[in-house]
């Protein structure tokens, strides 16, 4: 599996679409993203995966609490979790 396809399965497990994830923010800060096309070219690995955004999708996706704390929610899609 690329990281691209990581990345994508991490997003669908967490139920985002490339906008809604390009448009999470870590403390208020910038966007992940400047857009869901960004997004979507990470998951087509045509554009590296910045390591802090990879970082930030294990993280979410191995804790329900990080999940809350992002306003996300807690429980992961059951398809895309497996």
């Amino acid at each position: 599996m690329t990281p691209g396809q990581r990345l994508k399965a991490a997003r669908g497990a967490l139920g985002l679409s490339a906008e809604q994830f390009a448009a999470l923010r870590v403390d208020g800060g910038r966007p992940l993203a400047q857009s869901g096309r960004t997004v979507r070219r990470w998951e087509d690995d045509s554009q590296d995966i910045p390591g802090a955004v990879m970082a930030l999708t294990i993280v979410l996706k191995r804790s329900p609490h990080a999940r809350r704390i992002m306003g996300l929610p807690v429980h992961l899609a059951t398809a895309a979790a497996e």
